[in-house]
């Protein structure tokens, strides 16, 4: 019998040709390993990322609205944080996204921008600016805790951008949006030289044995391990 009563969801539809689109669109190859990543537990992981393995499972649709929606987030905070009087860069001249590469291009990083002068009261300037979203439930965790116990990865991403980028005499700031309610949280982050240090050494071994072929042990006991069930890679890395 003919249902005369069924509707086409339209939101579903839509939405469906949206996902569609956003996954069909190729990844843009690395041939470097991601300062923003060096804070990574797993250096096998780490591995596969600099190899641009497939994930297990591609990113789905929603991953990527959330992806875009975050960076087009980062760009307010970045207009909110000039509106409160800081001359906050995040283009070179040329246009460009400020960022280093160091070992021959193997290991390289872009920042969200550097503050070169603003209220007396927060300088001296230049500094660092990081910007991040998170939900509400991390945001107070963020807050509560500070960055480098709420997200370890976040903590080393800045040590090693404040190295890099010949920024370590002054504090980081750091700004997190949260995504539920707009709120704002901003922390200062002194230069910790024996973390960026550890990141730079732990990354150059990592390159050393990617371009010898040789694949770094797993970090954890067994498949079933929580970290395990989240990475990317983790079926390729149990199951090859």
């Amino acid at each position: 019998m003919l249902d005369f009563n069924h509707q086409i969801n339209q939101s579903d539809r839509i939405n469906h040709l949206i996902d569609e689109a956003l996954t069909g669109r190729p990844e843009r190859p690395r041939d470097y390993l991601g300062g923003s990543r060096l804070g990574g537990e797993c250096a096998r992981a780490l591995q596969y990322e600099f190899f641009n393995t497939p994930r297990d499972r591609p990113f789905e649709g929603r991953t990527l609205r959330i992806f875009s929606i975050g960076h087009v987030v980062e760009d307010l905070a970045a207009e909110w944080i000039r509106m409160a009087g800081f001359d906050l860069r995040v283009k070179d001249k040329e246009g460009r996204q400020f960022g280093f590469s160091v070992a021959g291009g193997k290991i390289s990083g872009h920042i969200d921008g550097v503050i070169v002068g603003g209220p007396d009261e927060f300088g001296p300037y230049p500094r660092l600016w990081e910007c991040k979203t998170a939900n509400a439930k991390k945001w107070r965790e963020f807050e509560k805790n500070k960055v480098k116990k709420a997200n370890w990865i976040y903590y080393v991403q800045v040590q090693i951008y404040m190295a890099y980028m010949d920024l370590a005499d002054r504090p980081a700031l750091w700004t997190c949006v949260n995504k539920d309610d707009s709120s704002l949280y901003h922390e200062n982050i002194p230069f910790d030289q024996s973390v960026a240090q550890d990141a730079s050494d732990r990354a150059v071994r990592i390159i050393q044995a990617c371009m010898a072929g040789e694949l770094l042990p797993r970090e954890y006991p067994s498949a079933d391990f929580y970290q395990c069930k989240w990475c990317a890679w983790g079926d390729k890395c149990w199951h090859d």
